[in-house]
């Protein structure tokens, strides 16, 4: 690789090139015929017809080169002339230069092997190792002027300065100064479109980097605008203006990209300073519309929510190997995880030594293990984003918004929003929105209630709804000596559970109490006094019961609006398999929002129970690291079970509660320690099992048998064994 080849690959700039060639070639070539004359008349007559024969040769090549440079098929032939003309002027100047026939071989030698490694190498590798050739020739010709200028300068210490040897020595050097340098011209814009090439391949995936950075910041701006939130922040007209500016650079990059394929030397060349201009632009672009976004803050995973599930799935991704600011909790309450079911029962106590309070019951205590507080999640760097809502996602370019306007960036998704209670405001009952109204779902809730029982001490209270909360609000109600009222439309408390017999041992039990019920009516309005606080509670049947405090628990909803339209839902929940998949890659739900299959009954079930959360939330964890190490998993096997504690009464539940019931034990209602239970039976199987009163290890005997499903052959033999029928597994 030589002259030849780098000079012919001149040939895809040929247009840039030879356009600056012809504006500059004339002066170079006779500002070199000046100097060269000068210098080669006082030394050879020859040099002045080297130089003149030189310049002719290139000026016949230059009007042949503006003669056929409209015609592509005849460019390389132009190349070529101007090559050998080039060439040939070089050599013969060299051969009329005294002292200088080394150099005239060396060149004439590599210009010889050029000729013959151009008929076979033509590849953008082996133009880079013939530049490097060039440029070690002129390198040695410059060294060979060096030395000419020394000998000259030693010669002019040993002799006058007319000295005719010290004359030819300088003169020598000053002809080939001028050869070196007209070199360095020519081979100056190959060199240039050499390196434009290169850099045009190296730019173009920069710009495809920076493009898919920009179209992703693009759709975010976009999302934000449809969300309406930006509060201000973002001036509409100027961000409409950017996404203008945004297309029209999209377009010129699919332009780029469209002449770019048709892979000629030519084209690079002449789009490799338009790339670089777009390079410069995107960037600006980029940070134009990262300052319009804000902060966007991206991590691997996310989980929505805040609750219960939030913290073992926090605890199960640690235990799975996490690295620092991979993971973060995004949650509407301002505090870390804690165990929710707290707050119905402990928190309620009016022993202010014995009432629960955070951080006693941060997840994850309630189901034996270590207590994770605000500063563990700092330990593990787990990111903690409290008291910030999420009102828009889009699954698709897998983003969140708060509602500050705040967006958030994930790989894989964990959905644990849970549920929010059921509100009377939702159904417009008269008077819903007074003071002294409670719900029970956030810790914000409980303290409020806790002050309002503070204030109203000794009041009455009513409780709406005969389910967990109205249960065990109302015993947390009695117990801080209030005037307690249940009131709920159904024939029994708590009828998606208890059977008849069961609900009325607990409605006895109640009343014992001193707490007073009232069955198969609903609220229609509330009246208040003049602050708004509520004073009474009007009943569809027309009576009104008095009140300073009422808590409402009437039921709740999943919290699954912000993903409409966007995942698979069933049974009022987000659909997913026995991993806890969604319907969208990369995005999984857990707890009350989950409908899941249970294995068990071949079904797809909603389950709203603070156990269902801790044990999805882990397996959803365990299939998320699975599914990236490639590791194989089981599907969730999940037993339902349900709980609860008031007073000195304590009940579980396994299983399934279809079928016909079977009643045993003690269930006097003035038992001191009651204990009784139920089996449910379907299709000569126990399919499920209830026990209050139990021991551990009666509770797990009835976890176990609701699990393996024994076969019933006699029922008043099963009657009889009662719980003893189930310790036998």
């Amino acid at each position: 690789m030589g002259i030849w080849d780098l000079i012919s690959w001149s040939t895809d700039s040929v247009r840039g090139l030879w356009q600056s060639s012809c504006g500059h070639g004339s002066t170079v070539i006779t500002k070199g015929k000046e100097v060269s004359v000068d210098a080669l008349q006082k030394v050879n007559h020859h040099g002045s017809a080297a130089i003149s024969k030189g310049k002719e040769m290139s000026c016949t090549a230059l009007e042949k080169m503006n003669h056929h440079l409209s015609d592509p098929e005849t460019r390389s032939k132009i190349s070529r002339v101007a090559t050998d003309i080039a060439k040939n002027a070089t050599v013969e100047g060299l051969k009329t230069i005294p002292g200088a026939y080394p150099t005239y071989k060396i060149v004439s030698k590599s210009i010889s092997d050029d000729d013959q490694k151009f008929k076979s190498e033509n590849k953008s590798k082996k133009q880079e190792e013939a530049l490097k050739a060039l440029q070690a020739t002129v390198s040695k010709l410059e060294k060979e002027v060096d030395v000419l200028r020394e000998q000259a300068a030693r010669q002019a210490v040993k002799t006058k300065p007319r000295n005719t040897v010290f004359t030819r020595y300088l003169l020598m050097a000053s002809s080939f100064n001028f050869v070196i340098g007209s070199a360095k011209f020519i081979f100056a814009p190959i060199e240039r479109c050499l390196n434009c090439k290169r850099n045009f391949d190296e730019n173009m995936k920069v710009l495809q980097k920076l493009l898919k950075e920009l179209n992703t910041v693009k759709e975010v701006i976009e999302l934000r605008l449809s969300a309406e939130i930006h509060g201000g922040t973002m001036q509409t007209e100027e961000v409409k203006n950017w996404l203008d500016d945004v297309q029209r650079i999209k377009t010129e990059i699919e332009i780029i990209e469209r002449k770019a394929k048709e892979k000629k030397f030519l084209s690079r060349v002449f789009l490799g300073k338009m790339v670089e201009e777009k390079v410069v632009e995107l960037k600006a672009f980029l940070r134009k519309g990262k300052a319009f976004l804000g902060m966007v803050k991206s991590f691997k995973y996310i989980i929505v929510g805040g609750g219960v599930a939030a913290g073992y799935a926090a605890r199960e991704f640690d235990r799975q190997g996490l690295k620092p600011g991979q993971l973060a909790i995004i949650s509407k309450e301002a505090v870390a995880p804690y165990e929710r079911p707290t707050l119905s029962k402990g928190y309620l106590n009016p022993n202010p030594k014995a009432a629960a309070r955070l951080p006693e019951f941060h997840v994850c205590v309630g189901s034996g293990g270590d207590r994770l507080l605000p500063d563990w999640y700092k330990e593990k760097g787990i990111q903690l984003i409290l008291g910030t809502e999420i009102v828009k996602v889009n699954l698709a370019l897998k983003t969140l918004v708060s509602a500050a306007g705040e967006i958030f960036k994930f790989q894989t998704l964990i959905i644990a929003t849970g549920s929010t209670v059921i509100r009377l405001t939702d159904f417009q009952v008269e008077g819903a929105d007074a003071k002294n109204m409670f719900y029970l779902r956030e810790l914000e809730d409980a303290d409020k209630l806790v002050e309002s029982i503070k204030m109203k001490k000794y009041g009455k209270a009513v409780i709406i709804g005969g389910g967990y909360i109205g249960l065990e609000v109302a015993a947390a109600m009695s117990i801080n000596d209030f005037d307690v009222t249940m009131v709920y439309p159904d024939p029994w408390c708590m009828p998606r559970l208890f059977t008849p017999t069961m609900a009325a041992f607990y409605e006895s039990y109640y009343e014992n109490k001193g707490i007073k019920i009232i069955k198969g009516t609903v609220s229609v309005g509330f009246n208040a006094n003049a602050n708004g606080e509520v004073k009474g509670v009007k009943l569809k049947d027309g009576r009104v019961l008095e009140a300073d405090i009422v808590v409402v628990g009437v039921g709740a909803r999943p919290l699954t609006a912000l993903f409409k339209g966007q995942l698979e839902e069933d049974k009022g929940g987000i659909k997913t398999d026995g991993f806890f998949k969604t319907s969208m890659p990369g995005v999984y739900a857990v707890g009350d929002v989950a409908t899941f299959p249970i294995k068990l009954y071949n079904e797809m079930r909603r389950v709203e129970h603070v156990d269902h959360a801790r044990k999805s939330a882990k397996h959803a964890v365990k299939a998320i690291k699975a599914n990236e190490t490639g590791k194989e998993l089981e599907e969730y096997d999940y037993l339902p079970y349900f709980y609860s504690r008031t007073f000195e009464l304590s009940w579980q539940f396994y299983g399934d509660n279809v079928g016909e019931t079977l009643f045993f034990r003690d269930d006097n209602p003035l038992s001191p320690k009651p204990k009784f239970g139920s089996y449910w039976i379907k299709d000569g199987k126990i399919v499920g099992a209830f026990l209050e009163g139990g021991t551990p290890e009666e509770n797990k005997a009835i976890a176990k048998v609701s699990r393996l499903n024994p076969p019933v052959e006699n029922l008043d033999q099963l009657k009889k064994e009662g719980l003893s029928f189930a310790s036998k597994f």
